[in-house]
Parts: structure tokens; sequence; C-alpha cells
């Protein structure tokens, strides 16, 4: 749900994302955030300013490239994936029954590049925080360190053989990897709505992009996060899911 109106060091898995997609255009200067605002309980803010959305590395889609410059306003989103009254997690809902969850409580689903920018994090979390750069490409909303079963609940290659970190969702977040503004579960447990119809081609020939949104129309919707029976290899934040493949 999203409500309505450390400097990390570059690893090689990081730097497997950063082949290919680094462009001298993509160094947009980054005007320090102001916008500060407070969130309604259990959702934390993520302020506006630019961030890298894509992915270039050897696991990525096609429909994940170019690699370009988006820019979001601030918002809040849910810490937690969403829960019924009781506390448990909406485990299974369509899309539909998700908007409506949202519309509820009086917000809407995250764009796709809303979902992102909270979990590979902006350009002031890099390197240089005057700009983007190339540690900007965040591939795991802790970082670049490769997803094992502290950091998500997923099916982890970590050992080589694919391996359920956990028989189905977990109830309880895990506390270890959490993304760059404090939200849970961004990687793993429950594959997680947007607003977005999906499209292949929705990066066109990577020229920045404000507050985007996916096609006017159509059918098949953006999953994003990966779930509790996900290959590690799509634990990362660029990778993009659609609902023709629901289940």
């Amino acid at each position: 749900l999203i409500a309505t109106g450390s400097e990390l060091e570059i690893t090689l898995q990081a730097a497997e994302d950063l082949s290919g997609a680094w462009r001298p255009e993509l160094g947009v200067e980054v005007n320090e955030s102001k916008d500060i605002k407070e969130c309604p309980s259990g959702s934390l803010w993520v302020p506006s300013g630019p961030f890298l959305m894509g992915s270039n590395s050897s696991h990525a889609g096609r429909d994940e490239s170019p690699v370009h410059v988006v820019e979001v306003s601030g918002f809040c989103l849910d810490q937690q994936e969403g829960r019924d009254e009781s506390g448990q997690l909406l485990e299974g809902l369509s899309r539909q029954e998700a908007v409506d969850y949202c519309e509820r409580r009086g917000g809407r689903l995250p764009t796709e590049a809303e979902w992102e920018k909270a979990a590979r994090g902006g350009c002031e979390l890099g390197s240089d925080a005057r700009r983007c750069d190339p540690t900007d490409l965040r591939p795991y909303p802790w970082g670049a360190a490769a997803p094992d079963c502290e950091r998500a609940n997923h099916q982890s290659t970590a050992s080589g053989r694919p391996t359920l970190c956990f028989e189905g969702a977990r109830q309880e977040a895990s506390a270890l990897g959490d993304g760059p503004y404090g939200h849970k579960e961004l990687a793993g447990n429950l594959w997680e709505w947007t607003q977005d119809v999906y499209h292949p081609q929705t990066y066109g020939t990577g020229m920045p992009r404000l507050n985007p949104l996916g096609p006017a129309s159509g059918d098949v919707f953006v999953l994003r996060g990966g779930g509790w029976n996900t290959f590690s290899t799509n634990m990362r934040n660029a990778n993009r899911f659609t609902s023709n493949l629901e289940g």
C-alpha cells in the first residue's frame, strides 16, 4: 500500500549489474530533498529524487533494460506486507482484491517505479550523494550481498541446489533484509502487486522519466519482489514478473 498524497561498498556481485549499463548521461545531479513528511502509522517515507531503474546484469531479462534515470515524488509506503485485521498476511490476493484493500485504507498500489525506488533507494545513497553513480545500482534491497535465508524468505541457491528457506510465507518479517528506507520483505516471502500494466518495452530508449506509469490499458499487470518459492536470481530489485504466470 502506498499512501496518497550508508554508503554501500560495491562488490563483485553488484559490479555484475554494471556491465554495459553505465553511461555518462546517467550521472544526473541530486538536489537535497527537504520533503520529509510524517506518514500514517505502519508506513515509512520514501523521499523524492532520482534513482537508477533497471538492470543489465547477466540474470536480467530484456524487459529490465536499458538502465535509466527515474524521478518520483516522495510517498509513504507500508513498512510490511499487507495483513488482515487479525494480523495474518494477505496471501493469494487477486490484483483487484489488492486494489480494493488499498482503497479501503485510503491509499493505492505503488507504481512499478515507486516500488523499485523503495527497494533500490535513490542516488543520494551511493558513493556520491550529489549525483547518480554506478554504486546506485544496488541489486537487492539490503545492498550488494547475495540473497540468503537470513535476508529473504525464498528458494535459496546459495549452496548450489535450490532449497526452500521456509515452507510457505513467513508471518514474521526478517530483520536482516530491510530495504534502504527501512521497509521489510521487499524481496521474497510474497510477490507484490503494482499499479502498472505490463509491457516488455516500458523503459523505451532509456530517456529519463518523471513519475512514470505503464501503458494506459491492458489486462496483464506487473508484480515485484519475489515469493517464498522464488529462486535467488529473481530476488533482484529490477526483476519484473507478470500476472500471466499468476499462481
